[in-house]
């Protein structure tokens, strides 16, 4: 489940809309505007690779790395994911920690990537956040050989900087960092977050 939940969250940064712009002009301090230029950003980087014929694992790992990541905040998810156990660790332990969930985060998103097949996603009107500093920005997902699939991005905004950034999707009702951390949860308890941190890089 955890892996077929990863695949749509890496397709739909693809495909939120298709574009031939290349710039990274992302405008983070709106939420609605990141979710849609993130996944243009990512299907141009795509749809030129694959126009070369340079649909590998180091190609994918480097639209990911560059141009999808920078706009995940993968620490407020790492640490959700740790949940209770994150009181236990020390600071140099979660930031080890975070780095491999991300590292793990791109090898799985990467792997996804290579396996799109002209999916699209429908989204939400903008909306006025207004003080609001979480979100959530329905969309869905949708082929032409299954039928919609109903997905909510959830989204932070850094008080300090004012940008905006995912750190969780929820699809058919199942969350992402919920999925994780159910995986992680035992081996975390029983085998502690140095074990856990060390699987996710193998």
């Amino acid at each position: 489940m955890l892996k077929s939940l990863t695949l749509i969250f890496s397709l739909t940064a693809t495909t939120l809309l298709s574009t031939s712009s290349h710039a990274l002009s992302t405008d983070v301090e709106s939420p609605y505007t990141l979710i849609k230029n993130v996944g243009e950003q990512v299907f141009a980087s795509v749809g030129e690779a694959k126009a070369n014929d340079l649909i590998n694992d180091e190609n994918m790992e480097s639209i990911i790395e560059s141009v999808l990541m920078p706009y995940i905040d993968v620490t407020f998810a790492s640490y959700k994911i740790l949940g209770p156990q994150l009181k236990k660790t020390s600071r140099d332990q979660r930031t080890e920690f975070v780095q491999a969930m991300k590292l793990n985060l791109v090898k799985t998103y990467s792997s996804a990537l290579s396996q799109y097949n002209n999916q699209t996603v429908r989204y939400e009107a903008d909306r006025d956040v207004g003080n609001k500093s979480m979100i959530d920005i329905k969309t869905e997902l949708v082929s032409k050989e299954a039928p919609p699939i109903s997905m909510v991005f959830k989204l932070r905004k850094n008080s300090k900087t004012g940008e905006w950034k995912a750190y969780d999707l929820i699809v058919e009702g199942i969350s992402l960092i919920d999925a994780k951390r159910s995986e992680l949860s035992k081996p975390l308890r029983t085998k502690g977050i140095e074990y856990v941190t060390n699987m996710l890089t193998e």
